[in-house]
């Protein structure tokens, strides 16, 4: 495949996802001496989930970004796989319309066995 690739016969593209938790960085503060500050917290509990396909010959990278806040399923009634269920059919929505099928015929992407890759959305794309 990646040969076929390689003389322009097909895209190939390599997709995955990556989840990034928006953890607050270490503060110094000023304080007397002899005496423990108390400083409040910017705990954050939101994650972003990013999304994306490397074209493996050319390398250009295709991404999708997608926001979870904390108790995320309480705001929107979707759980994790649901939400993100929907993130990855627009993310190939996207590959669709960077690699449209009138300019790229045969478009081949490896995916991994993730349970948000399988069902009724990603069919109706």
């Amino acid at each position: 495949m990646k040969k076929k690739a390689q003389v322009g016969a097909c895209v190939l593209l390599s997709q995955d996802e990556a989840r990034f938790p928006l953890v607050p960085t270490l503060r110094a503060t000023l304080g007397v001496k002899g005496y423990r500050p108390t400083v409040g917290t910017w705990d954050n509990k939101d994650q972003v989930y990013c999304l994306a396909a490397l074209h493996v010959v050319t390398g250009h990278l295709t991404t999708r970004l997608l926001e979870q806040p904390a108790r995320s399923k309480v705001k929107t009634g979707q759980s994790k796989q649901q939400r993100l269920q929907v993130a990855f059919a627009a993310h190939l929505r996207d590959m669709a319309r960077a690699y449209p099928a009138s300019a790229y015929p045969e478009v081949v992407m490896t995916i991994d066995n993730a349970p948000w890759h399988r069902g009724a959305l990603r069919e109706q794309v």
